[in-house]
């Protein structure tokens, strides 16, 4: 059983994104959040951000395969930014 729950979780990962990518602001926050005295170590903060960027999602179980996730994200801001160029050159 592991012993850091998914809200745990969660919190070091918006941390971690919200403290401009610094595992030991998202430890102390940690830390103060839920006043206990054992924090998750570096090493296991880092796997739950892979995992977290792999799947986007920040639980524990489940499907271990990569996810398409970034190439979403990428084909997204492309279609944007082909509508916009588009966009402009109709306006001209």
């Amino acid at each position: 059983m592991d012993q850091w729950t998914g809200v745990h979780r969660a919190f070091i990962i918006r941390a971690y994104y919200r403290s401009n990518d610094s595992i030991s602001t998202a430890q102390r926050l940690f830390k103060k959040q839920f006043s206990i005295y054992q924090i998750p170590p570096t090493n296991v903060i880092k796997s739950w951000l892979r995992h977290f960027e792999c799947t986007g999602s920040s639980q524990a179980s489940g499907c271990h395969s990569r996810s398409s996730l970034p190439q979403i994200f990428c084909t997204i801001c492309n279609h944007c930014l082909s509508n916009e160029k588009n966009f402009t050159s109709s306006v001209k």
